[in-house]
């Protein structure tokens, strides 16, 4: 098979460069958890996917090419099979919510595992709470029984035959940000080793001048459909699945709605079940709560199923909307079975439901939604990002006055805050747009650039230094505000389109 075949190959290149780089440091203490270590990797390249959860696949087997491109050029470079990006010591690949940047690290470790002598080390940075990053590194890797002293590790770091991987910046917790900005920067200055990054777009690591950047390209129709056949259970299926995407308002040849991974994939999943195609993105997000939450029931030829808790499904939706509000609102993605068991109750208790009831809707949620996976033993997360901030922001809409008035206020006057909903913000402009221009936008910009306020002031305050980034556009804003005071989207459209020309 194609998964044993990758991972026997992974490790014999692993294998002969982790011999090497501990005899050569005379790190002979370290060389008994060799097969620790084998295992270790071998777990990075082996990933659940959102069309099967109950089963691991090798990131090869998965993959299909995207593109990236260099900061200041217009040349989109495939990261396929044969791509090591391994011609610059630091790297920042940057990506939209979806775009795969975690998968695309992944296949970036399985392709120098392989083929060149790096020996990998992958870190996930939302595990970061401070101090020096190679004890951080030292730490996780002993979770996986790799045990390794920080001072062994550091002399291995030395050597540009080590290739470190870290995922996600934007999951580390604002708190922690800017000392890690700091660590990285030296991280990169004292050690040899190579260091590839990726985040979203917009955090404070786009300060740092030490990286190259990459950033991930919209995905073209030929990897849109290469998805749909990667996706797709069988050929018949597949063809079933493309035509129906080019009959739809979701797409367009050169237009497509559908530009990350994970929208494809829950583009088939929507479609398999006989959702309607929807014509914009908030739409079709909203239309998947629906889809999952009768998915095992349709498989099985539309059955009816009892539900053990309630049998209306908007109470659901209106659990998992406060429950991504207030986890999001805590900067979780992930959390223990205690923490949800606790983040369940919460939002049981806002919505004067029961909140004993807690663990029983939890095994609901579970095996209902799907929207939240177990993830290795006692650790439980949303099956991505964005699904969580679109949820919120529903929650958010159905908020009262006086709390959405409030939240908005706190958006575009707290840095941090507005960090955490950024995302969530993003949807909200198109679901609840009066709300969000009246009550948070305008108020903040109009206050920043000195004007006189269009809609009255609301209150006296001014926006910290370091939430000004957010509107250098000038463009953007006057955009904003034009269709804000006018309501001519068309207007609004041909100054937005500025930005991009």
């Amino acid at each position: 098979m194609l998964n044993s075949a990758a991972n026997e190959a992974a490790k014999k290149t692993i294998s002969s460069v982790y011999d090497f780089l501990v005899k050569k440091y005379e790190l002979l203490d370290i060389l008994k958890f060799k097969d620790h270590y084998l295992e270790y990797c071998e777990k990075n390249l082996n990933i659940k996917t959102l069309v099967s959860q109950d089963k691991c696949f090798h990131i090869d087997e998965i993959f299909v090419p995207i593109d990236l491109m260099a900061s200041g050029t217009q040349t989109r470079q495939e990261v396929n099979n044969f791509t090591a990006l391994d011609n610059d010591r630091a790297i920042l690949i940057k990506g939209l919510a979806g775009q795969g940047k975690s998968t695309l690290l992944r296949k970036l470790l399985s392709n120098n595992a392989k083929r060149f002598s790096r020996l990998p080390v992958f870190y996930e940075l939302k595990n970061y709470n401070g101090g020096t990053l190679e004890l951080a590194i030292s730490k996780s890797l002993s979770h996986f029984g790799v045990k390794i002293s920080e001072y062994a590790l550091k002399k291995l770091l030395s050597d540009s035959n080590v290739k470190i991987y870290l995922d996600a910046f934007d999951e580390v917790k604002p708190e922690f940000r800017n000392e890690l900005i700091d660590e990285i920067k030296r991280f990169i200055n004292s050690f040899n080793c190579h260091v590839i990054c990726t985040s979203r777009p917009d955090t404070e690591i786009d300060t740092l001048s030490e990286f190259r950047t990459f950033s991930v390209c919209e995905l073209t129709e030929e990897q849109i459909f290469g998805i749909i056949k990667m996706t797709a259970s069988d050929q018949e299926k597949c063809d079933e699945l493309c035509g129906a995407l080019k009959r739809s308002p979701l797409h367009a040849k050169n237009d497509s709605i559908l530009k990350s991974p994970i929208l494809v994939v829950l583009f088939c999943l929507s479609y398999n079940l006989g959702e309607n195609i929807p014509s914009t993105l908030s739409q079709f997000y909203s239309n998947i709560f629906d889809t999952v939450f009768y998915r095992h029931d349709n498989i099985k030829g539309k059955v009816y199923r009892e539900r053990y808790w309630n049998d209306n499904r908007r109470i659901y939706r209106e659990l998992f909307d406060c429950l991504c509000f207030v986890s999001l609102r805590d900067g979780l993605n992930g959390f223990n079975y205690e923490k949800l068991v606790h983040l369940v109750s919460t939002s049981l208790s806002y919505l004067n439901e029961e909140n004993a009831i807690a663990e029983k809707i939890i095994k609901e949620l579970l095996s209902i939604t799907n929207l939240i996976t177990e993830d290795g033993f006692n650790e439980y997360r949303f099956i991505h990002k964005s699904i969580q901030e679109f949820f919120a922001a529903s929650f958010i809409i159905s908020l009262p006055h006086n709390k959405k008035f409030s939240f908005y206020k706190k958006c575009f006057h707290d840095y941090s805050f507005y960090t955490t909903f950024n995302n969530s913000l993003f949807f909200l402009e198109e679901l609840d747009y009066y709300n969000y221009f009246e009550y948070g936008f305008v108020p903040a910009v109009t206050d920043f650039l000195s004007l006189p306020s269009p809609c009255g002031k609301i209150d006296n305050y001014t926006i910290p230094t370091s939430i000004c980034v957010v509107f250098l556009d000038k463009v953007y804003i006057r955009a904003k505000l034009n269709f804000f005071k006018t309501g001519n989207k068309e207007s609004y459209e041909v100054e937005k389109n500025k930005l991009y020309i």
